[in-house]
This record gives C-alpha cells, sequence and structure tokens, in this order.
C-alpha cells in the first residue's frame, strides 16, 4: 500500500539540547555551593580518566550534528532524509503468502479401530519415527489391542451360541415339513380308507337289515312271527341307514374340511419355523461377520508400510483440540495417523487473504522460497483456489482462502511440513521507471513525491502510479529518470503541503518549493 499522509512528526533534534554535558561555574556562586568531585585514589584514576575521555567525545558529537543542522531545528530536518535515485527497471507485482510442504498424491495411513465402549479411541502403543524411510512391509505403528482381544473372546462365544440355536431351529422347520409329508402322504389315506370302509360296512349292513325285513315280513303274512318282530327289525333297518349317513358325512368331512385345514396348519408351523431359522441364521451370519471384523481389527492395530516412502505424522493444529501424533494419544475411527507421500508430487498449502483474491488466478507463475533454502528459490504454479473461506476461529478472524501451488522438478530434499514463502505473479512490465512505495504519499486521491533539486532544496511534486508489489510503485508520469527522492518524506511534508489548495477547491495543485537547506 501506498503511504498516507501522516502528521507532523516532532524531530527530537530540533529542541535545544546543551552543548557542554557539564554546567560551568561563573564565578557568582559559592565554591562551597559548587559541586566538587572527591579527589579519586589511586585506585579509580584510571576509571576516572576514561569518564573524561567519552564525556569529551559525545560533547564533539553533540556540537558537530548540531553545527550540521545550520543552527535551527527546521532546517536540522533535510539532514535525516534518505534519499532514493529514481530508475528504470522490470517490474514485477506479486502476493505473498506463506505456506506448508505437502504431497498431492498420499498414501494415507487410517486407524480403522472401533474406539471400546466409554472411551473417546485407541491409544498408540508404538509408532516409527517421523521423517523415518520405510520400505514395503516395515512397520509403522502398534495400536492397543487390549479391548479388541476382549471382545474377540466375547464374540467367538456369541457365535457358538447362535450356531446352536441355528441348529434347533434347523430341526424344527425339518419336524414341521416331515409332519406335513406324513399327514398328506400317511394320515390323510389312511382316515380316507377308514372312512370309505365305514361307509361300505354301512351300506352292507343296511342290506342285510333290508333282506331280513323282507324274509320276516313273508313269514309274518303266514303267521309264523310276531309282530313284534317284524317293529323290531324295522328299526334295525333305520339304524343301519343312519349308520350310512354318518359314514358319507365323515368322508365328506374328511376330504372337504379336514385335509385343507391339516394342510394350512402344518404349512403355517413350517412356515413359522422357516422364519425361526432364517432369523437364528441371519443372527449367526452377523456374528459370524463381526467375528471377522473384530480378528481384522486385531490385524489392523499392527499397520505395516503398503509401500516405500518417508513417514509423515497427520498432526493437526488447525483443530480447536489439536491432533498430535504421538506414544499415548488417542484417535478416533477413521482418523489419518500416517502419510506416504509421493515425492514427486509436491505442492504447496498456502491461505490467500480475501483481500489478495482478486490480484491472482490460476495458472499464475509461483515463486517458492523455501526457509530452510533461501538461496534456492523453485519455481511454481498456482493450481488450485478454493472457491468458499477457511472458517473463521473468531469474530474479526481474517478471511482466508485455500490455495495449492504446485511445485515444478521438486527437488528430493523437499519434505512435506517444511515452511515456505510463496510469491505468486500478478503482474510483469519491462523497463519501466519505479520508485519506492514509501516515497509516494497519497492525499484525497492523488499522490505526490518529494524530489531533491539542485541547489538542495526539496519540490513537492504530483506523480502518476501505476501497479506496485508492496516496495516499489510504477510511476507512469511526473517523475524522471535520476530523479532522488525523499524516502521518508514526512519529515519534510508540513512544510511542503502548504501551498497545496484545499480539497473542493478550484485551483489546481500546485508543486511547493520547500526551501530547506539540504546536505
Amino acid at each position: 500500500m501506498l503511504c498516507s499522509e501522516t502528521s507532523p512528526m516532532n524531530n527530537p533534534l530540533q529542541s535545544e539540547i546543551p552543548a557542554d554535558g557539564l554546567a560551568e561555574n561563573t564565578g557568582d556562586e559559592p565554591v562551597e555551593n559548587q559541586l566538587v568531585p572527591p579527589r579519586p585514589k589511586q585506585g579509580s584514576w584510571i576509571k576516572f580518566s576514561v569518564s573524561v575521555v567519552v564525556l569529551a567525545v559525545v560533547g564533539y558529537l553533540v556540537v558537530d550534528q548540531l553545527g550540521g543542522m545550520g543552527g535551527e531545528g527546521e532546517e536540522g530536518d533535510s539532514s535525516l532524509v534518505m534519499i532514493h535515485e529514481v530508475e528504470k527497471s522490470d517490474f514485477e507485482a506479486f502476493v505473498t503468502e506463506t505456506g506448508d510442504v505437502e504431497s498431492s498424491d498420499n498414501l494415507e495411513i487410517v486407524c480403522e479401530l472401533e474406539a471400546a465402549p466409554g472411551s473417546r479411541g485407541t491409544r498408540i502403543l508404538e509408532v516409527v519415527a517421523e521423517g523415518a524411510i520405510v520400505k514395503k512391509d516395515d512397520f509403522l505403528i502398534q495400536f492397543d489391542d487390549t479391548a479388541v482381544k476382549q471382545r474377540l473372546i466375547e464374540q467367538e462365544t456369541l457365535v457358538a451360541t447362535d450356531d446352536a440355536a441355528v441348529i434347533e431351529a434347523r430341526s424344527e422347520y425339518e419336524k414341521a415339513v416331515q409332519t406335513l409329508n406324513e399327514y398328506v402322504d400317511g394320515t390323510f389315506p389312511v382316515d380316507k380308507e377308514t372312512f370309505e370302509a365305514d361307509l361300505l360296512t354301512a351300506k352292507s349292513l343296511v342290506k342285510s337289515h333290508v333282506d331280513t325285513l323282507e324274509h320276516l315280513q313273508k313269514m309274518y303274512r303266514k303267521g309264523f312271527v310276531s309282530r313284534l318282530q317284524l317293529e323290531t327289525q324295522r328299526e334295525n333297518v333305520e339304524i343301519a341307514n343312519k349308520s350310512v349317513r354318518v359314514a358319507q358325512i365323515k368322508l365328506e368331512a374328511l376330504l372337504k374340511f379336514t385335509r385343507a385345514k391339516s394342510i394350512a396348519a402344518f404349512k403355517a408351523d413350517i412356515a413359522k419355523q422357516q422364519a425361526v431359522l432364517t432369523a437364528a441364521e441371519r443372527k449367526l451370519d452377523l456374528s459370524r461377520q463381526k467375528l471377522s471384523d473384530l480378528t481384522q481389527q486385531k490385524a489392523n492395530c499392527r499397520i505395516l508400510a503398503p509401500k516405500a516412502g518417508q513417514v509423515v505424522y497427520a498432526n493437526d493444529y488447525e483443530r480447536r483440540e489439536n491432533v498430535v501424533i504421538e506414544e499415548g494419544a488417542e484417535i478416533r475411527q477413521r482418523q489419518v495417523v500416517l502419510r506416504l507421500p509421493d515425492p514427486t508430487q509436491m505442492r504447496i498449502a498456502a491461505k490467500i487473504n480475501d483481500s489478495k483474491l482478486n490480484r491472482i488466478d490460476v495458472g499464475n507463475a509461483v515463486r517458492i522460497v523455501l526457509d530452510i533454502d533461501p538461496d534456492l528459490p523453485l519455481e511454481g504454479e498456482l493450481a488450485e483456489v478454493n472457491p468458499f473461506p477457511f472458517p473463521r476461529r473468531w469474530h474479526g478472524a481474517p478471511i482466508e482462502y485455500g490455495a495449492k501451488i504446485r511445485v515444478k522438478n521438486p527437488p528430493k530434499s523437499l519434505r512435506p511440513g517444511q515452511r515456505a514463502k510463496v510469491h505468486i505473479f500478478v503482474d510483469s512490465q519491462p523497463n519501466v521507471l519505479q520508485a519506492p512505495i514509501q516515497s509516494v504519499v497519497e492525499r484525497d486521491g492523488k499522490y505526490f513525491c518529494l524530489v531533491k533539486r539542485d541547489d538542495r532544496t526539496w519540490q513537492l511534486r504530483e506523480v502518476e502510479v501505476g501497479p506496485n508489489n508492496d516496495s516499489f510503485v510504477v510511476v507512469e508520469k511526473g517523475l524522471a529518470v535520476g530523479d532522488q527522492v525523499a524516502l521518508n518524506p514526512e519529515l519534510l511534508w508540513e512544510d511542503s503541503t502548504r501551498d497545496i489548495p484545499e480539497p473542493g477547491k478550484d485551483a489546481a495543485p500546485q508543486a511547493a518549493d520547500v526551501a530547506r537547506t539540504g546536505p
């Protein structure tokens, strides 16, 4: 940003400073009231001599400085003004931020263990050192498997119980099926044959009683039998007919109702036992799956490297509760514990302030300066900018957007977790006039510089400026190559602005001459 107009600063050298550090005796004061230093002892003579020499040197420097000011405090300000000679050079504007080195292709080692009831996670018993180079199948991390072993034993018992329940349910189901088959192929045919036999027997009995009745009727007409015998035989015929009707009803009921009702009942029992068996088998499957999961979790308590690489801890210090990977730390299920990054796919994860977001675009060239090796800058490219900002952790916190910078040709020494400063180039102009940004003062939307004249006086000159890069600003109009501008114009700003019209006046701003004697 350009320097804004500031209030006049009090020059500490404008105050009157005595040239001598000691007060002289004028002769009017009694001798007894003067400060007479005690006669130094022989052992203190060297210290006293050194003090006198130091005071003499300080007095000389103060007098020399005051003499260079020309006698007046205001004229002394110009001696403190720093000067820069304006020149042309290639201009580069960039946005500077800091970030961390990471890999865009990370093999993440995740905790697959369920937390034991009543605990927040699983403790780390042993972990390989961060930065260690590992080969495939090398040891990485050991989690606490005490709870897993206990749950594994309990689950094995539960599986055995569920297996017994399945065996019993299957037996009941098979029994129900056999009962139906027994009725259809055994009980029902027997009952049918029995009822049919009863019907035939009843019909045969009716025929026998009818024949007997006819014979008795003949004998009754001849007077050989009594009327009572004849009536008794008639009753026997009636009874036989009723037996036939009963046998017919039994057979019809068996065929129409009993058979269907019995089959339906047996099928319902089969369906019931089938449901019980299915539930038992499903429960057994779940128990076995749980047993398999626990067996796998027990195996997951010890993690080996799936490929060669360098170990990086998945520490996270941006959470409300910092995540630190270390022995004894509790890890949640599905939490990333370690990373094995691909060293050929390195990038920088940075945060861009929202005030700079509109200056950058994906694809901008980036210069990367590592904190550990600032003399060897790397080249990169802005590959990604998040569309939404990070959540603010407190009210008034800066609004920042995540950005990913791809590193071109990363060196072998580049490691995840290293800090870097990234310069995202947003503009470049070859061979343009530039001035230090602190030499330009803004007032009411206009910009001014203090330019030193050949007669060692200062001139306030309005300039037109272009883009800046936080160090230099492009001067499009108002300065020329070789002009000397003040780097700290605030020392002379009060006098240099006396002739500038106040905002709202019609008079055009004019450059004011500052009659100050320079060095």
